[in-house]
């Protein structure tokens, strides 16, 4: 199919039903609210997030954020689940081939953030940087300083790993950071 407007259409809506599902959604409002991001999300123009700085793109990503929480159903609208939700559609929208291509999203690849839920800030505590990271509590309780903080120690870590720290979350994702560990710890202990 070539890419038109139509397509790229119809990547955006898969890009943004695929994103926030039940499981990333899990515990974050009432009925409702996966259908009210996606629908936000289905209609965000990708070109309104682009940057020339991190700071510039910090602002955007704030002010899509925002957006995103007043459009979710009363008791969903926390700051936290719509950071986490655009966060996830970022990178979704980064490894789609098409979709990042199109928008040029590669140059936001340096300065787009971890999407934070309670498995990723364990990963992050785990590591060294992570011993002052503040307690966990929840997505929806999640305010912007400790995000901040969060976030701050993810770029930490990922330029130890030598890569970008939206790209953590495939190593914390539920836990995983924790079996290759103990994998190694093994490995280690036969030789």
């Amino acid at each position: 199919m070539p890419l038109n407007s139509e397509f790229l259409k119809l990547l955006a809506r898969k890009n943004a039903r695929t994103t926030v599902g039940p499981s990333a959604a899990r515990g974050m409002g009432p009925k409702g609210t996966i259908a009210s991001a996606c629908v936000f999300l289905e209609g965000y123009d990708l070109r309104k997030i682009k940057a020339g700085s991190d700071e510039a793109f910090q602002l955007k990503l704030d002010q899509a954020t925002n957006d995103l929480m007043r459009s979710l159903p009363c008791g969903a609208r926390h700051w936290g689940s719509a950071r986490k939700f655009f966060n996830l559609f970022l990178r979704s929208a980064l490894y789609d081939k098409y979709i990042c291509q199109h928008y040029g999203l590669d140059i936001l690849e340096p300065w787009m953030e971890l999407p934070l839920d309670s498995h990723v800030a364990k990963g992050l505590k785990s590591e060294p940087e992570g011993a002052s990271l503040p307690r966990w509590h929840t997505v929806i309780g999640l305010l912007p300083e400790a995000s901040l903080a969060f976030q701050r120690v993810a770029s930490e870590v990922a330029k130890r790993k030598k890569t970008h720290r939206v790209h953590l979350d495939l190593l914390y994702w539920r836990g995983d950071h924790m079996a290759n560990q103990r994998v190694q710890r093994t490995d280690a202990a036969g030789r």
